[in-house]
């Protein structure tokens, strides 16, 4: 019988947001929508080099996971990136691998 692993919440949490944005398309739709603001998935296609059927799929996952929000608008949906989840990972990254100003630094070697 194999062995369950038990990890820490902030670990699991980490390894869920983390796999949220696991795929390169997903983080380039996210600086474009940094970058550019609220943008139509149309927008996107139209800047970025794939099709509208993969942009539509990576916007469902980004925002079924909280990365981004979806907002109606006439016959459109307008995408922006959310803020407070981007932050959350971040401090996230900072609390599981101890880093930041107050706390030793990661070490690779």
């Amino acid at each position: 019988m194999k062995k369950r692993a038990s990890f820490d919440s902030q670990v699991d949490q980490l390894a869920h947001l983390s796999k949220a944005i696991g795929h390169p398309a997903r983080i380039a739709i996210l600086l474009f929508l940094s970058e550019t603001g609220p943008s139509t998935c149309q927008s996107v296609v139209d800047k970025l080099p794939y099709s509208q059927s993969t942009v539509s799929g990576h916007l469902q996952k980004l925002k079924d996971e909280g990365y981004v929000k979806m907002k109606l608008h006439r016959t459109s949906s307008i995408y922006s990136i959310e803020k407070d989840t981007i932050l959350e990972l971040y401090k996230l990254v900072q609390s599981v691998f101890k880093l930041g100003p107050e706390k030793k630094q990661l070490s690779l070697f």
